[in-house]
C-alpha cells in the first residue's frame, strides 16, 4: 500500500511535468487552464485543465477519502475531453465531454475505461465552477456513476 502511494505520488508529479510544456502551447489558443479542489462522492478532490488546443482538453482528478486504512485509498481519473463553444455570448458556460480512464490506487488497484461530462461555469477571469459525471461501463462486471463538484483558479 505504501509502494501504491509513491507511485501514485511520481505519477502525478510526471504528469505535472510533461503537461508544463503544454501550457505554454495552450497559452497561444483562446482558451482557459484551470486547477481547482471539491469534492465528490469518493471524497475531497484536487482536479485540473490542460488545454491541448482550442477545443481538446486533459482534466484530471484525484480523490481521497483520507482513511488510508481501507482498500480505496486514491481513486483518479484521466480523461481527454471536447470543449464546446460557450452556450452563452459572454462565455461563462463551457461545457465537455469526452473518454479516458479511472480506477483506484490501494489493496485493490484497478484501472478501468471512463466517459465524462459536464460544464465549466467561469465566474470571472480568475475563478470557475466546475461539475462533471464520470461513467465507467466495465467496473468489475457493473456500471458505475460518479461525480465531482468544486472550485477552480484559472490561468
Amino acid at each position: 500500500m505504501f509502494v501504491n502511494r509513491i507511485l501514485c505520488s511520481l505519477g502525478l508529479t510526471a504528469a505535472v511535468l510533461a503537461a508544463a510544456p503544454l501550457t505554454a502551447f495552450a497559452q497561444e489558443a483562446p482558451d482557459y487552464n484551470y486547477v481547482g479542489i471539491g469534492g465528490s462522492d469518493e471524497g475531497f478532490v484536487v482536479n485540473a485543465k490542460v488545454s491541448l488546443s482550442e477545443h481538446l482538453s486533459v482534466r484530471p482528478a484525484v480523490s481521497t477519502d483520507f482513511d488510508f486504512n481501507d482498500g480505496e485509498d486514491v481513486n483518479y481519473v484521466l480523461p481527454i475531453t471536447y470543449d464546446f463553444n460557450a452556450l452563452d455570448e459572454a462565455g461563462r458556460i463551457n461545457p465537455f465531454l469526452g473518454a479516458g480512464i479511472n480506477g483506484e490506487l490501494g489493496d485493490d488497484s484497478s484501472i478501468e475505461a471512463a466517459v465524462t461530462g459536464g460544464t465549466d461555469y467561469r465566474v470571472n477571469d480568475q475563478w470557475l465552477v466546475n461539475g462533471s459525471v464520470i461513467w465507467s461501463p466495465f467496473q468489475d462486471g457493473s456500471d458505475d456513476v460518479d461525480f465531482i463538484a468544486g472550485i477552480g483558479y484559472s490561468f
